[in-house]
Formats: structure tokens, C-alpha cells, sequence
């Protein structure tokens, strides 16, 4: 017993030892990341549309330790499943969002670092490129919409620089809508859907490559 409470006092002794020389980050920051979203929670938006690519980028300041907030805008795009464009129907998705974010980065190392973050923000969802199933049904149907949105982020980068750090992170996105099929009429080119599921609001998982940028003194 004595030598577990030893070991465990010697363990947090050195954790504390190297989170007091971990390195100093710089007060504001610039982090940006790509990847590829794959949707999750709705067959129906699967079987429509898949994820091409995702990106954002985020302007932060550090309040105390290394919590920080910052401001931010990502761009998703998403392009038409096999089953519309083998109808020759070629519609896109963009979705463009604006948020809030705010995380915590803790060194594991001298040169490494994870970063857990909770954005959550407002975005505007577009369909171009429609195709329509007849002529009487344009302008009768919503292309956009908007919809709110939170998402937990959690990553590992590693300093190459004292102010630059390379590495990725892993994302889920809950959207607070449902994946209508109605717009905008979607459901005409693809009337057999028995079932394709559709009860959740949309959410998604990303693999992203991140990159973060210091601005300012590390100390």
C-alpha cells in the first residue's frame, strides 16, 4: 500500500514537473483544418449525398493557462450519391457556418500537445446545380436553409516551430435539422426509399488534418 500512494506521488510529482515546463503558447492563434465528412445518423441523406471535403478556420486568444475562444468559418461541399447522377442529376450541397469555439490544449510532451474544443454556431445550407424532374416544379421548392449546430473536436499536433504545430484531429457535428428530401424535390428522382431510415437530425464524424499558427510572444 505504501509503495502504490509512493508511486502515485512520484507519478503526479513528474505530470506537474512537465506541465510547469511544457512550452508557453503564444496569447492568439490561427487554426485551420481539412478532411472529409461521412454522415451518420440518416440512410436517406447517405443515399443522396456524400461528403467531399470540409474546411475551416478559426482566429483564438488565450484567456488563462491554455483554455482559449475564438471565432471561426467552415465550408462544407457535398456531391450527388451514384443513384442521382446515374439520372444525369448532378446537384451539390455547400454549407457554409459561422461559430464560436472554445478548447483546451495540454502538452504530453515538449513537443506535443492534444486539444479538446466545443464549437457551436449558426450556418446557411445550399443546394446548386438542380435538376428538376419537370419544368413545373421550379421555384416551388426551398434550395437553402439554415440550421444550428455544435461540435466536439478532439486532436493531437506536434510543435515544429515554437509558434507552428502540425497534426489532426477527429470531429462529430450534430446539426439541429432532419435531411428533407423534398428539397429541393429530391424525392422525384429517387421514389423508392422503403426502408431508408430518416429519424435523427443530421450529424456527421471528420478525419481532419489541422495545422495551428502562433501569433505573438510565447511568453
Amino acid at each position: 500500500m505504501k509503495s502504490l500512494v509512493f508511486s502515485l506521488l512520484l507519478l503526479s510529482s513528474v505530470i506537474l514537473n512537465a506541465q510547469d515546463k511544457a512550452p508557453v503558447l503564444p496569447r492568439f492563434s490561427i487554426r485551420a483544418s481539412c478532411g472529409i465528412p461521412k454522415y451518420v445518423s440518416s440512410q436517406l441523406l447517405q443515399h443522396s449525398f456524400s461528403g467531399v471535403v470540409t474546411g475551416d478556420a478559426t482566429v483564438n486568444y488565450k484567456l488563462f493557462s491554455n483554455f482559449f475562444v475564438g471565432v471561426g468559418y467552415s465550408f462544407t461541399y457535398l456531391q450527388a450519391q451514384k443513384a442521382l447522377r446515374d439520372q444525369r442529376v448532378n446537384t451539390y450541397t455547400e454549407i457554409q457556418n459561422g461559430y464560436l469555439k472554445v478548447g483546451y490544449d495540454h502538452f504530453f510532451s515538449d513537443n506535443a500537445f492534444t486539444t479538446i474544443s466545443l464549437n457551436a454556431g449558426y450556418g446557411l445550407t445550399s443546394y446548386k446545380g438542380i435538376t428538376y424532374y419537370n419544368d413545373t416544379l421550379k421555384g416551388k421548392f426551398p434550395t437553402q436553409y439554415n440550421s444550428a449546430f455544435v461540435e466536439t473536436q478532439l486532436g493531437v499536433y506536434f510543435l515544429v516551430d515554437p509558434k507552428i504545430a502540425i497534426g489532426g484531429h477527429i470531429g462529430y457535428n450534430f446539426n439541429f435539422s432532419k435531411f428533407d428530401l423534398n428539397k429541393p424535390s429530391i424525392d422525384k428522382w429517387l421514389p423508392n426509399q422503403t426502408g431508408v431510415t430518416n429519424n435523427w437530425d443530421i450529424s456527421s464524424i471528420t478525419l481532419c488534418f489541422g495545422f495551428y499558427y502562433g501569433i505573438g510572444k510565447t511568453k
